[in-house]
């Protein structure tokens, strides 16, 4: 075990995303507690929990900033979790309609202006949009509709009908967009105690408004110091990014010494014993060169003149060709697609596929969020509401109740490297991958996987 010493930063966000019944919002909100939530459980109050043990103070942990526009999901519509839908959408010319079809609210008013707006008013709202208005946030609308939020009706009294009402106020004939929205949990205005000011900027302070040693905080983990401007759009991620400088620049000048982080990851990723040090080849009969064949040196290690020669070999003489590979390289989607049902159910999540047969009738969200795509790439809809590593620590053997890893996804014939580029997983070559080389058409590889960022560039 190694353990890493000095400065602390707290910037694990609020507390807004643990509805249980020994959570930060049961004990300080128990009203807000029993409302939907668009944080994940990674917003859990860790840094309430683990700051306090040590003396923080904290303040106005009953104060949550509520989202008018968390977007009902229709494969879990009962779930806790909602997904936000930008504000955006509003200022593009966006309108939030009650379920008589008529506008209840200025949909540029502050968050908490239009859920009150909703308390007085009658749902089920919808947040609507006309295709002209859209233009200039149009791949929002796309997102939106990838995740299925939201839908596109060829015309206004298309909606209409289906909302059962003459017609909807504020919106013109043509096709619209909309999304079913609602009230919930949002943005955390309470939190841990920080200075502001001179010497205290960034710090967290102890119940006697003393600075502790060596902590700092930022972000959601702290009680903004403003009231009901944190409801302004855009505020919440402005004052993330103001105290985050805050707290980073307090803890840059701290003069209580740290180990160095960067050598301690690396330390962990890099497996001494196939580490082979000069010394070491000596010890075993070669010499440095030989050693340098066993193990090139790794790039962080490389001097200014290394990395340079490094670069100019690769460009005269190009990646190093992938290891011949006779074996399959995966489970192709076209397989995937036959077991679709109840019975016989697969899916694929971040590349894993996996048998959910016997995990249906267990799992926590209800049947319906893993049913909704049994033979598909679940890997969007499963990545937006669960951190990584949540479905790899629930894997259970052949025969067991629960999510079973099946394989890898791929084309299910042998890989092979065409034109010499390295194979990538998944059947794909690096030279397929280089295609896709444009703005409107881009694909990247992380850590082996290629992925398509085209909407990315957009944000």
């Amino acid at each position: 075990t190694r353990a890493l010493s000095g400065s602390v930063v707290m910037a694990v966000g609020g507390y807004a995303g643990d509805l249980s019944a020994k959570s930060v919002l049961a004990k300080h909100a128990p009203r807000l507690a029993k409302m939907p939530t668009t944080n994940d459980e990674r917003s859990s109050g860790d840094a309430i929990t683990l700051c306090s043990a040590v003396g923080a103070a904290v303040e106005n942990l009953d104060k949550v900033e509520l989202t008018p526009c968390a977007a009902v999901m229709p494969n879990a519509p009962d779930s806790d979790f909602k997904l936000v839908v930008s504000d955006a959408i509003c200022g593009a010319g966006g309108r939030l309609l009650d379920a008589r079809g008529k506008r209840f609210t200025d949909e540029m008013a502050t968050a908490q202006l239009r859920v009150e707006a909703m308390g007085r008013a009658k749902g089920p709202f919808r947040l609507v949009i006309g295709e002209s208005q859209a233009a200039s946030v149009q791949w929002l609308c796309d997102f939106y509709m990838d995740r299925k939020v939201m839908k596109k009706y060829n015309s206004s009294s298309a909606l209409a009908k289906e909302m059962k009402v003459e017609k909807l106020d504020g919106v013109g004939s043509e096709a619209v967009y909309a999304a079913t929205v609602m009230p919930a949990l949002y943005s955390c205005a309470g939190g841990l105690v920080t200075g502001w000011q001179d010497a205290d900027a960034g710090k967290v302070l102890a119940e006697a408004k003393k600075p502790i040693d060596g902590l700092f905080a930022a972000g959601e983990a702290t009680a903004a110091p403003f009231g009901k401007l944190r409801s302004v759009t855009g505020i919440p991620l402005l004052y993330s990014i103001y105290s985050g400088r805050m707290a980073g620049r307090a803890a840059a000048g701290s003069d209580k010494p740290a180990a160095d982080l960067r050598e301690l990851i690396i330390s962990c990723m890099t497996a001494p014993s196939k580490v082979v040090m000069d010394d070491d080849a000596k010890k075993e009969g070669g010499d440095a060169g030989d050693a340098e064949k066993k193990e090139e040196k790794p790039l962080e290690e490389m001097s200014q003149e290394e990395l340079i020669a490094k670069i100019k070999d690769l460009q005269a003489n190009g990646p190093p060709a992938a290891a011949a590979d006779s074996g399959p390289s995966g489970i192709s989607m076209d397989e995937v697609k036959k077991h679709n049902t109840k019975e016989d159910a697969w899916i694929v999540v971040n590349g894993d596929v996996v048998d959910v047969t016997t995990w249906i009738p267990i799992h926590p969200g209800d049947e319906q969020a893993i049913v909704a795509y049994l033979g598909q790439d679940a890997s969007d809809e499963w990545n937006m509401i669960h951190k990584p590593g949540t479905l790899e620590k629930n894997y259970v053997p052949e025969g067991g109740k629960g999510p079973v890893l099946k394989g890898k996804l791929g084309s299910g014939a042998p890989a092979v490297a065409a034109g010499g580029g390295a194979a990538a997983p998944a059947g794909l070559s690096m030279d397929e991958v280089a295609k896709h080389n444009t703005e409107s058409d881009l694909w990247i590889v992380l850590h082996g996987r290629a992925y398509d960022v085209t909407k990315w560039t957009q944000v």
